[in-house]
């Protein structure tokens, strides 16, 4: 079926969402570059989502053309989406919903997922169902990482899978448990291709979903994996702001990213769909009946020429020796570290009107022991703000850890532990603010000992506990790719 050659009911379907197409957002330069690889045959991809229909969203031209392409093509699907309340009232004509109807309409998503699965070509062998808690994933990430107390759905009032169909039967809701379960999956399929939600996606569950697989490809490499040092990753987005833009319903455009996701380290790269590619995609969201009833126009909107991805592979820390690490109290040293992380210049209200709360850049660097942080301010830091960084540490062998830093003007640094296994103030670690400039020192161990990843995250937040800016969680790789998973 070509573009533009809907069936007529179809065609009268689609026509009532109206609208003039808008102009997309794009590039500063122009277009995107047709830099995505093409599958290739034998190659084996796997596509991970949060939520059943995301898959098809974000990628559903891609995995169509790699099963054509002669690839191995898995999906892994963390969530069942049971948690979407305004759908199981729609869904069963009811205002006073159930945890087993939310648990119904869990299963009910899995099948849509399988038919939509079937419309790109994957078999429903090849979907795998981690069933974790929708809308609980950063929760999961955060506070109910150990799985001591493991986290409750306030939809299923569950606290591990109800649902035959998953991947581990008994697997609690923590994050140790998701962790494992990646790795497992990860480990048995050895993916020369992964694709994954973005880490700007503002959906929760969406930026802690590529935050856990990250984390588990960065652990394997960390185990000597050699497939985890070379795999290439392509980001995809579902959720931020307004876009896609227009919303509706738009073949024949481009899907061009945010422009306020042209900053920094990010590469984005566009995949051209063929005929085949585009039909299939929308044969498979519209599989989702479910999300189709509320959501049409939005879900249709990403049917259009190609697909975007982000081919960004996290941050190479400028290289030091320990002796050239400059002391907090040298600000002008500090400032010849490029910003390897650049924000953007939009954002909320919050973030306008305090302004000392606004990160403009973050630069990095690493000596083999000591990790420095220069966060780079729009307006000078103030006591009113907090200044949080988090980080999971990836040790050889695959151990992660946790370390949650809290930064209070001019030179209050502490570390927060909320459970027993984060880990607490290193010794020697230290923070300064000067001016718009905060500077962290960071001991994290001998050259044998330190860490050869580690993930990290910096939040500003507010007197009242309101969270005013953030660094979304990004790789930062402080042993090269040759060295990882052995020392000498």
């Amino acid at each position: 079926m070509g573009r533009g050659t809907l069936p007529l009911a179809l065609a009268l379907l689609l026509g009532a969402l109206g609208g003039v197409p808008a102009t997309p957002d794009g590039p500063p330069g122009g277009a995107l570059p047709d830099g995505v690889p093409a599958p290739q045959r034998g190659e084996t991809v796997l596509v991970f989502a949060a939520h059943p229909d995301d898959e098809s969203l974000g990628a559903g031209g891609y995995i169509h053309a790699a099963v054509a392409a002669g690839a191995r093509v898995a999906l892994v699907i963390f969530t069942n989406g049971d948690g979407y309340l305004e759908g199981v009232d729609v869904g069963f004509h009811t205002l006073f919903s159930t945890p087993q109807r939310f648990i119904q309409y869990g299963m009910l998503r899995q099948r849509e997922a399988l038919e939509a699965a079937g419309q790109l070509g994957v078999p429903a062998s090849q979907v795998i169902f981690l069933s974790y808690p929708d809308r609980g994933l950063a929760a999961l990430w955060g506070p109910r990482w150990g799985c001591t107390h493991p986290y409750r759905s306030p939809f299923t009032r569950r606290d591990r899978s109800p649902y035959p169909r998953t991947y581990r039967p008994g697997a609690r809701y923590c994050g140790e448990d998701v962790l494992a379960d990646l790795a497992s999956i990860l480990r048995a399929a050895r993916p020369s291709v992964i694709v994954v939600h973005h880490p700007e996606d503002t959906h929760r569950d969406h930026w802690a979903a590529e935050a856990f697989v990250t984390t588990a490809v960065e652990q394997l490499a960390s185990e000597g994996e050699a497939w985890a040092q070379r795999v290439h990753v392509l980001h995809y987005l579902v959720h931020h702001g307004p876009w896609p833009s227009p919303r509706t319903y738009a073949p024949d455009l481009p899907l061009s990213p945010p422009s306020d996701l042209w900053v920094g380290s990010s590469r984005w790269e566009r995949f051209p769909l063929g005929e085949a590619d585009e039909d299939a995609k929308r044969r498979a969201l519209f599989q989702y009946h479910t999300q189709m009833q509320l959501l049409r126009s939005f879900l249709l909107s990403f049917v259009r020429t190609d697909e975007p991805f982000d081919l960004s592979s996290g941050l190479l820390p400028e290289r030091l020796r320990d002796e050239e690490a400059p002391p907090l109290a040298a600000p002008e040293l500090w400032d010849r570290f490029p910003s390897v992380l650049r924000l953007p210049a939009s954002g909320s209200l919050l973030r306008a009107a305090e302004p000392g709360a606004t990160v403009e850049g973050l630069a990095v660097a690493w000596t083999g022991e000591r990790l420095l942080l220069a966060v780079r301010l729009k307006r000078p830091a103030l006591r009113e703000i907090q200044y949080r960084i988090d980080l999971r540490l990836v040790y050889l062998g695959g151990r992660i850890a946790r370390l949650a830093l809290r930064f209070r003007p001019p030179a209050g640094l502490v570390a927060e532990r909320a459970s027993p296994d984060m880990l607490p103030l290193p010794p020697g670690a230290a923070a300064h603010s000067f001016g718009r400039r905060i500077h962290v020192l960071l001991p994290l161990g001998t050259e044998s000992s330190a860490p050869e990843a580690a993930l990290l995250h910096l939040v500003t937040v507010g007197p009242l506990g309101t969270v005013l800016d953030r660094v979304p969680w990004t790789v930062v790789r402080l042993r090269p790719a040759p060295e990882r998973g052995r020392r000498e």
